[in-house]
Formats: C-alpha cells, structure tokens, sequence
C-alpha cells in the first residue's frame, strides 16, 4: 500500500510540475506578444510620421529589399524598386499624405515573420479634387520578417478600404433634373 501512495504522490507531482511549466510558458508567450505588439505599433507610428513628414528615404528603411506590396485598387507591387517607383508617381500627381495613423489589434508570430494585422485612417489632398482634404479607414495586413540582428523588416503588406468607392461617388453626382411640369411620365 506504501509503494501504491507513493505513486500517487509522484503522479501528482509530476502533474503540478507539468501544469505550473505549461501556465509558465504561457504567461511568458502573452508577455512576448504584448512586447512585440508594443514594438510594431512604435514602427508602424515612426513609419506614419515618417509619410507625412515627406522623409522618403527613412520611410524605405523598414522594407525588404523582395517586399510584395498589394494596394487596394492596383496591381501587385514586388520588390522594393516598384513600391518606390509607384510612390514616386502617386507624388508626381500631386497626392499629399496629411494624417496617417494605423493601430496594431492582433499579432501572430511563426519563426521568424509575424503578421501584424491592424485598422487605418489617412487624410490625403489631391489637386484633382481641389486639395480638398479626404480620408479614408480599412484594415491592412503586414507580414514582417525577423531580421538576424533581431530587426524587423516589411516582407508583404496589404490593406484594402472600409469605405466603399461607389457608395462614394454615387454621394458626389449632383440629383437628376427635375421632370418638367405637366409630363410627370407621359409619352407623346
């Protein structure tokens, strides 16, 4: 009977050492998340300041030189060269980023990329509509990839609007012409 309560005691044991590594571990992954959501959401606001201050250069800083970039409304972007390129022309028509502010709401890490997935507001002008403020919100997705120096580098981004471009231009068409009087729908 000694041998059988041993036993048990030794199982039990084993179970709280079991449970105590298991809630451990974790607490120490949800710290590790919250530390990298911490970090990502500091980029994602030095990357914001960065668009609207116009520092270009610095705003490059944080992508793979094989990022794939996805924009709403436009073909894939692959490579930094044609990121830059289609931001260098979004300039030359005159397109002014004047508010960017993205918030990070899930992380999810595997290895080394961590996907960062977030909502968005941009205030932008543009001459075609009289520089008249416009903004916009949606949601994005960016993959970022571990870098061996413990960096982080923009590896694929997406994001799409919340705000529906038809809807939109529907709300700017001015009202048909009222019917004439006296022809509500008669044919002659």
């Amino acid at each position: 009977m000694l041998g059988l309560t041993k036993s048990r005691f030794a199982g039990k044991k084993l179970f709280v050492i079991l449970f105590a590594l298991l809630f451990t571990t974790s607490l120490l992954n949800a710290q590790d998340t919250a530390g990298l959501m911490k970090k990502i959401q500091m980029m994602n606001d030095e990357s914001a300041k960065k668009m609207v201050s116009g520092d270009e250069a610095g705003m490059w800083e944080i992508y793979a030189d094989d990022v794939i970039s996805m924009p709403s409304y436009e073909p894939m972007l692959k490579g930094i060269d044609a990121c830059k390129e289609s931001y260098k022309k979004m300039n030359e028509a005159g397109m002014k980023m004047t508010a960017f502010k993205s918030t990070v709401t899930d992380i999810m890490q595997s290895g080394n990329l961590i996907v960062d997935i977030g909502t968005y507001e941009i205030t932008m002008t543009m001459p075609q509509m009289g520089d008249i403020p416009w903004t916009d919100n949606g949601k994005y997705m960016t993959i970022w990839e571990m870098q061996d120096d413990g960096s982080l580098k923009i590896k694929v981004e997406t994001w799409n609007t919340d705000v529906n471009p038809w809807e939109e231009m529907q709300k700017m068409q001015p009202p048909p012409p009222p019917a004439p009087e006296g022809h509500e729908g008669h044919q002659h």
